[in-house]
């Protein structure tokens, strides 16, 4: 029967450590026996030519001193050797040879310098394939919210492309805030999400063309819990819930869904607001025309203080002002029917 493979390192480690432990140790006894001898000799020297009290305190001495002086130099010559292996480590760390004119490690460490090579080229390999698995599974897991998002639009005719464009929108004023580029990219899914819990809500509500009544109204300000419901189970989406739970807030407490003011809103939640609004009222809707983009931003901004982070807003003023946002015209979508196809034509 073959031996364990994990059996081998437990009774005697790799070689390269054995040579390693063996070699430490065949220095620090030659010099011990290098110390001993000297001291032993020169007591027996003493003894000879000076008196016996004299002799032990000149060999006690002369013992003191030789083992100062030989940590010393072991400690010197270890730290030389240490460095040199760190070096040495360095540079397979940063995948490149060791400098010219750079001292190599002798050959006290020789035999430890393959193992961790070895031990650094799996890591290095592990790690990229981790890293490759993680961008892949990013960019599905981001692919399947986009086609979420277009899913949500679709049901409602106006709303095709609402989500992407507040996306952009969101992203485009995190960036101009200076959040750095994870908190724009959470910013931006959160956006692309935020209406994910209109699923939730009765196919007649969302299609309606007339406005809503009071009850009816009650009914789809749910979307943004049902949209957190769905969200929080999964840990990878858990740090976008506050942009679609609390997108309708308003800074005066006056917002749904738990009336939060001012700062206890989320800076994510205050930006997915001011995008989706300026949206909303740039593209047509059945109780609106889209308005001009400068007199929208006229409208937040008397709105700001109340209903809309002045920061917020501010930003995207600029980012339109400067051209970095543009507001495509969006014509008003048209619905007709299907010919239902003749029986002899499906022959």
């Amino acid at each position: 029967m073959p031996d364990n493979p994990g059996s081998g390192p437990r009774r005697g480690g790799t070689p390269g450590v054995a040579r390693f432990r063996w070699r430490v140790f065949a220095r620090f006894l030659a010099l011990f026996a290098a110390v001993s001898t000297i001291t032993v000799v020169t007591m027996l020297f003493a003894q000879r030519v000076l008196r016996p009290a004299a002799a032990s305190a000149a060999g006690l001495t002369l013992e003191l001193a030789l083992s100062a002086g030989a940590a010393w130099l072991v400690t010197q010559w270890l730290a030389h050797r240490a460095q040199a292996l760190v070096r040495a480590m360095d540079a397979s760390l940063a995948g490149r040879e060791l400098e010219s004119g750079a001292e190599a490690p002798d050959e006290l460490f020789g035999e430890v310098m393959p193992t961790w090579q070895s031990g650094l080229k799996a890591l290095h390999e592990g790690r990229r394939e981790t890293q490759e698995d993680a961008r892949v599974h990013y960019e599905t897991l981001t692919e399947l919210m986009r086609m979420i998002a277009k899913a949500v639009d679709e049901r409602t005719i106006y709303l095709r492309g609402h989500s992407e464009r507040v996306a952009a929108y969101a992203a485009s004023i995190a960036w101009r805030m200076g959040l750095d580029e994870k908190q724009v990219e959470r910013v931006r899914l959160s956006a692309l999400l935020h209406d994910i819990g209109c699923m939730g809500v009765e196919d007649y509500l969302v299609m309606k063309q007339a406005p809503l009544t009071a009850e009816e109204f009650e009914i789809v300000k749910a979307h943004t819990v049902k949209g957190a419901a769905i969200l929080r189970p999964i840990a990878m989406l858990r740090d976008l819930v506050p942009g679609v739970e609390l997108h309708h807030e308003s800074l005066d407490g006056l917002g749904y869904p738990y009336g939060l003011e001012g700062e206890q809103i989320p800076l994510m939640a205050r930006i997915i607001a001011v995008a989706d609004s300026f949206d909303a009222m740039t593209t047509p809707r059945p109780y609106q025309a889209a308005m001009n983009p400068d007199y929208v931003l006229d409208i937040l901004r008397r709105l700001t203080g109340s209903r809309y982070d002045s920061a917020v807003v501010e930003a995207l003023g600029e980012l339109v002002g400067s051209g970095a946002l543009e507001v495509k015209d969006v014509r008003t979508p048209v619905s007709f029917r299907m010919r239902k196809p003749m029986v002899a034509e499906l022959v």
